[in-house]
Formats: C-alpha cells, structure tokens, sequence
C-alpha cells in the first residue's frame, strides 16, 4: 500500500508575482503546459503540481499550511474602489471598476457571488469577447492576487498591473455538461482592491459548509488503460490543489483491497475526512461504496459518521457508467471540479443478496444471462483492455443461449407520473425525504427478509437476459443511458425482461441501446417494468450475475432498491 499526501501547488510565472503562491493556477496557459485531451475532443492546458507527493506511511490526516494567506489590508480605501457596505454583519457588498478582457467593467461583490456589467471598451479595435454577467461562489474554485511586473505589460497595459484571478469554469457550446477551465483575470492600478478583493471572495468560499477540506483518494494503477496515477497527477490534483483541498492518495494492490482498507478506517480517521475519491474505473468505486457501507451496518458513531460521507469517482477506467451517469461526461477534470466545488447529490443502491447469504450493493445494473456470460468469457481476455468488450461481445451472441427462470418482482407502490430524464436539479429525485440518506438503517437488513410480505408478481420462462438497471447507466457506448428515463434517485429499478428470440431478433435489440437505450414497447419480446424488487430463480443451466463488472458466485439473487442510500460529488447532468 502506497499512501502520499498531496500537496499544493506553487507555481508562478516569468515575471509574474504571485501574492499567494498555494494559490499560482494550475490552469495558465503558459509554454511549458501540456495539452490534456478530454474524452470528448475538448483540449485544456494543464500544468502538473511541482510539488510532488511525499510517502506517508499512516492514514492520518495531516495538518496541512492554512489555505488563504490573509493580506494586511491597507486603512484607506483606494480612491477607484467605489466601495459600499450594506446588510448586516455576516454580509458585505462592494463595487469596483476593473479591465476585463480590454473593458472596463464594474464588478459587484455580492452574498452570492460577483455581477459584471460592461462600462466601455478601452481598445474598440480589438473587439469584444463574451463577458459573463455574473459568477455564482458555487463556480469558484478560488481568487488570487498576481502582480505583472515584465515591461512589455506595464507599458503596454497601462492600469492593469495588478490582477484578481478568479478561477472558475465554463460549459461547453456543444454540450452543457462538459466542463473545461476558466480564469476571469480582472486588472487594476491597485494593489489594495486586488488584495481586499481576493481575500473577501476566498473568505466566502470558506464560509460553505459542503466544501470539502480534505478528502481520502483511492486510485487503482492496474485498472482499465492503467493510466490512474496519470489522471491523478496531471488532472484532478491540480484542481483540488488550486481549491485548497488536502488530500490523502493511496494506491490500491489487489482486488477488493479498496473495500478493506474502507472498512478498517477508525472513527478518528473516518472524521478527518469529507468525502472518498475514487480515481480508477467503476469496480473501485463500488468497493469503496461497499465498505462505506460496511462501516454504516457497524452502527453508532461510525455509522452516523459513515452516512455524512459523500463519494467521488473521476473516471480511469474501461466504462466509468458511474462518472458517466451522474456527470453525463468521462471527462476527469468535470468530475474533479464537481468534487473541488463540493457538489452534492443522492444516489439510488441497489442490494443484491444470494441464497448462500451473501450480499453486494451496486448503483448501475445487475445482468443476468447475455451480460453475464460476457463478462465471464471475457476475463481471460483482459490483456486486451476495453477492446475485450466487442470481441466477446460478439462471439457471445452468436453462440445464442437462453436461460430458464423464475422471475418474481414487487411493483412501486405509485405508477410514475409520465417519463423524464434525469438532470441537474430533478424533481422526481428531489422529492422525500432530505434526510433519509442519514437516517435509513433498511440496507442493512436481507433483501428476502424485508421483503416477505408485499403483492409480488411472478413469470416463468426462458429469457436470453434479465436486468436490473438502477440508475441510467449511460457510457460511451450509449450517451443516453441503458435505461433513459431512469433516476439518480428515485426509490426504484427498471427491470428488463428479454424473452427467448433469435440472435437477428437480439442483434436488433443492442443495436437500439446505443441511440434511444431499453424502452418499453420497443420489441415484442422484450419487457421493462419499474420495480422496487425483484428475485431471480434459475431453473436448470445457470448463466452469471454481472452486478456492476463483478460477478456472483451464486445465481439465486433477490434485489432491492434503497432511495438515495449515498450522496455523491455531483450535480446531476446539466441537460
């Protein structure tokens, strides 16, 4: 076991003073920066910490430098700071005129954030950019003060020697929720507005109570194209760095290692942190979930401490269907910055438990039959990497096998009210109640033994697949999801039901998949139906369960949805 604790980074540029250095951006466009390409086609210059990590050999949390230095603020105010005070204490408004992108602007500083409206250009020919109207705090990693010294800047850019970056983000023309870094450089004659400015605009970021302040990193080296430790360096510490989290980074060895080093965490431990990243593929992210919930069904203080902990996951793996679904992106740094900014969501857990009293908890889907099958075959083609998937894909199809079982389910107590897809601020996840992540204790108990009583429905057959899909798993293989108008959180599972049919008739339902996903209607041999439990008894020759990447030892499974069991670092796809 590797364990390192990151560092900030202190960077600064040519000529260039920095007046807070934990602060120098990993995101300036400078020569040295290399170009990081995202999933989706979109480059962005980032700059990997100069400060590298440290062997740590404990899981203690360290102590760490203060976050923002706190300047000597000068007693008279600048005579350009049209400065005005209002409200009560804990608020304070300002106004200040700045140059922004060759403008002049008036900047507002208000509860929520900065209002920018355009006074005049200072160059009319070199044009306007776009200049936002205003910048929310839950946009802003944090602001710095850097002065300009080199003399083709202070000739040339006469009243802008001294800036205040902001650092934040922006959403991407073609797709709101990719993200790709920003700064807002706003130029000024004074160094006291600077100074007052970045140390007001830090000191409201701190004030927010769903920041996290020190996270716990998991990163699997070995996991899909190996390149964790990579996304790690080069993407998502940057980012943590330039918003002042500390973070403990520790390299998994095996499998399930993750989960066992999650459940041993003390309850001292377990406090010193925020929130678990995961830095690899889905198969980390689960084990991380499921030893969180291991330390849950402890009970007492580790479980209350265990239920305020929010989980991240910044893809490196073969699928990442969970950074997907909750980001609509596998862009590492959307998901690092969703962390970063201390976003916060539920998310639905599905409970799988077998008949030899074994049970794992997942929030994609459960498959079994086709899914199954390939997962099994496969392993042995791992070497092979994510390319494995098609190969064995296909020689799984045309092998045409279909399995006899009993299917039981138990339906929603409410049919849902029409068909909605999932996104930021949903309202179908957004209702219940707010506090049942902390408060339910039901996961805890066996699927069958909840669910003894309850109007279940049965069918016998033979199905080439059966699923249970938890939330809209979408991928790079479906950008809509396997299920499209499933929930983050919504208290219940599509299950899918596909009959026996012929390998034509089942190349033409995985073909739909990738365009409009699993529907109800789509195919006569198909069925999807909302669900809150199901059971699977196998009757004869058995295929495998795929719960998630993983599979079962024993095929005789009964599932449960739990309603937002866990918060995660997300807001939902910005649609």
């Amino acid at each position: 076991m590797q364990a390192n604790q990151g560092s900030f980074a202190e960077q600064q540029r040519p000529g260039h003073k920095h007046k807070n250095s934990l602060l120098a951006s990993p995101f300036e466009k400078v020569a040295s920066s290399e170009s990081t390409q995202t999933l989706e086609g979109e480059s962005v210059a980032l700059i990997s910490p100069a400060a590298q990590s440290s062997q740590r050999p404990s899981m203690r949390r360290m102590s760490g430098k203060a976050l923002f230095a706190e300047p000597n603020l000068p007693q008279d105010t600048p005579a350009e700071s049209l400065y005005s005070q209002g409200g009560d204490d804990s608020t304070t408004f300002a106004e200040a005129v700045f140059i922004l992108q060759q403008n002049r602007v008036s900047v507002t500083l208000t509860s929520s954030g900065l209002q920018l409206t355009r006074l005049g250009c200072t160059f009319p020919c070199c044009g306007t950019r776009h200049i936002p109207v205003a910048v929310s705090y839950d946009d802003i990693l944090s602001a710095s003060y850097l002065q300009n010294t080199s003399w083709i800047w202070t000739t040339f850019c006469i009243g802008q020697t001294h800036q205040l970056v902001i650092h934040t983000f922006k959403r991407s023309r073609r797709r709101r929720c990719l993200w790709c870094p920003q700064q807002l450089i706003l130029g000024s004659s004074s160094a006291g507005v600077v100074e007052e400015w970045a140390m007001r605009i830090n000191s409201a970021i701190r004030q927010s109570s769903h920041r996290p302040r020190d996270l716990l990193v998991l990163l699997n080296p070995f996991g899909g194209t190996r390149k964790a430790k990579e996304v790690w360096r080069d993407i998502a510490m940057p980012v943590f760095n330039l918003a002042g989290v500390r973070c403990m980074n520790i390299e998994t060895e095996r499998a399930w290692h993750a989960r066992q080093l999650i459940s041993e965490l003390t309850l001292h431990e377990l406090n010193s942190y925020d929130g678990i990243v995961a830095v690899g593929g889905d198969g980390l992210f689960q084990e991380i979930m499921n030893g969180l919930l291991d330390l849950r069904a402890q009970g007492g203080d580790m479980a209350a401490a265990a239920a305020c902990m929010r989980l991240g996951h910044i893809p490196a793996g073969s699928t990442d269907a969970v950074a997907y679904s909750i980001n609509g992106t596998r862009s590492q740094l959307t998901a690092a910055l969703h962390i970063a900014l201390g976003d916060r969501i539920p998310l639905d857990v599905l409970r799988v438990d077998t008949e030899d009293m074994q049970h794992r908890f997942a929030v994609c889907v459960a498959s079994y039959g086709y899914m199954g099958d390939l997962m099994k075959d496969s392993e042995k083609l791992r070497w092979m990497g994510p390319a494995r998937y098609n190969i064995q894909g296909a020689i799984t199809l045309f092998t045409g096998k279909a399995y006899t079982a009993r299917v039981s389910w138990l339906p929603p107590p409410l049919p849902r009210r029409g068909r909605s897809v999932c996104g930021a601020n949903c309202a179908v996840c957004g209702s219940g109640d707010p506090n049942h992540t902390h408060t339910s204790t039901a996961f805890n108990q066996p699927s069958q033994k909840s669910l003894e009583a309850g109007s279940w429905q049965h069918v016998e057959g033979d199905f080439k697949s059966v699923m249970a899909i938890v939330t809209p798993c979408r991928s790079d293989q479906s950008a809509v999801g396997l299920s499209p108008y499933a929930h983050l959180s919504d208290g219940r599972l599509q299950m899918v039901l596909v009959h026996n049919c012929s390998v034509l008739q089942y190349l033409r339902f995985l073909a739909a998949i990738p365009q409009a996903g699993v529907e109800q209607g789509q195919f006569s041999y198909v069925e999807v139906l909302d669900v809150t439990a199901m059971r699977v008894e196998p009757v004869g020759r058995e295929s495998f369960w795929n719960v998630d990447g993983e599979l079962l030892e024993n095929n005789h499974v009964t599932c449960q949805v739990h309603k937002g069991l866990v918060e995660i670092f997300a807001r939902g796809v910005e649609l």
